[in-house]
């Protein structure tokens, strides 16, 4: 009785003159005689502002929420290193710099490369004469004239000497040299490090004249096009996640949300929070999507298409959940039964033609319920 005077002297406030509010006090009174519908008066449905809609129907899914983190996937970074010691001749780019794969990035020297060539072209001459002697060997064998051992060993000694110069020969071309000018003898002074692949350059480690060597990458490169998101969900979640299901994501303080699909699951647990790891790709669409950086995201599990009402249109009664139809200025109250709840929007879950094509109080429910909790 106290919330019914207290909804009687908010609209006397409200109305304009003595007359109305008058007016007002008799639509409760009529209100509380009959529970189920409330009528009001136009000044008071233009005061509390209600707006109608229909249950529509959208997808709404189940979700797992969890956090991770923004990197780049593996295939996408590269540590560049010479296969060789050598002395930085010269440095091409620097950090920020996008680089095209197979982009000279540096130049280098050292006399074990002059060495190595040299070499190179000792075991081509040392193969040839294996080789031929292999078949003078062999020759003299269908003849006769020598003993099966002797050939034996030739062709041990070509089969090691074409094995050595076979090296040599891989090692000239990792280090971009081709063997054909080296076997006339015009040798290189200097080799280069190549961008094994298209990206920016996120680190130099190395300055002009410094001995570098293959344990210390002398650059580092990334190319975030795609992006890798490296999620933590906890165990007792695991088992609803699959391969394909959508996600999406936001930044720590940043409501914009993202998109991604899941990649891969993982199968170990982490002794210290009980959680595995999801893994998804998702194109940079936004430059805010940096690695490095911490995400919250939502899992999208059970998606399926259902009729939903807005969060606001839903009151609730003593557990129960109900919707106000209109009907003119009349407001009837009607149960209704709702599933899950995501982003601002409840499921409907027992449908009838009736309450599909009624007219739904989707704003104003605040005032609707205030009056009706007062009245009951």
């Amino acid at each position: 009785m106290k919330k019914l005077l207290y909804i009687l002297s908010l609209i006397f406030i409200i109305s304009c003159s003595s007359n109305e509010a008058q007016k007002n006090t008799e639509n409760l009174q009529e209100a509380a005689s009959d529970n189920t519908i409330i009528s009001l008066t136009d000044e008071q449905v233009a005061i509390s502002k209600i707006e109608t809609g229909k249950i529509i129907k959208q997808n709404i899914s189940e979700t797992v929420e969890c956090t991770g983190k923004i990197e780049v996937p593996p295939e996408n970074t590269a540590s560049v290193s010479p296969t060789i010691d050598g002395f930085i001749k010269t440095l091409n780019f620097y950090p920020g710099d996008f680089v095209k794969e197979g982009a000279v990035l540096a130049s280098l020297q050292h006399p074990e490369f002059i060495q190595l060539q040299q070499q190179y072209l000792e075991a081509k001459s040392q193969v040839d004469y294996y080789q031929e002697e292999y078949k003078r060997q062999g020759e003299l064998t269908v003849e006769n004239a020598a003993s099966i051992k002797k050939m034996q060993k030739a062709k041990a000694d070509y089969l090691a000497a074409e094995a050595y110069y076979k090296s040599l020969k891989a090692q000239i071309e990792l280090l971009g040299v081709n063997p054909a000018k080296i076997e006339k003898e015009d040798f290189d002074k200097e080799f280069n490090l190549f961008s094994p692949i298209s990206g920016k350059i996120s680190k130099l480690n190395a300055n002009k004249g410094k001995l570098v060597n293959p344990e210390n990458p002398v650059y580092e490169i990334i190319n975030d096009e795609y992006l890798f998101l490296n999620l933590n969900v906890y165990e007792k979640d695991i088992l609803k996640i699959s391969v394909g299901q959508k996600i999406s994501f936001n930044l720590l303080n940043n409501p914009k949300k993202f998109e991604a699909k899941v990649k891969r699951v993982g199968i170990g647990i982490e002794e210290n929070n009980r959680t595995t790891t999801v893994h998804s790709i998702t194109e940079k669409k936004n430059k805010s999507l940096k690695p490095g950086k911490f995400v919250n995201a939502s899992i999208l599990i059970n998606e399926r298409e259902s009729y939903t009402l807005p969060s606001e249109a839903i009151v609730t009664f003593d557990t129960e959940s109900y919707v106000f139809i209109r009907t003119g200025n009349s407001f009837k109250k009607v149960k209704i039964k709702t599933g899950i709840e995501k982003d601002n929007k409840f499921e409907i879950t027992e449908i009838n033609d009736d309450l599909l094509n009624a007219d739904i109080v989707i704003k104003g429910t605040y005032y609707l319920s205030t009056i009706a909790e007062a009245v009951e």
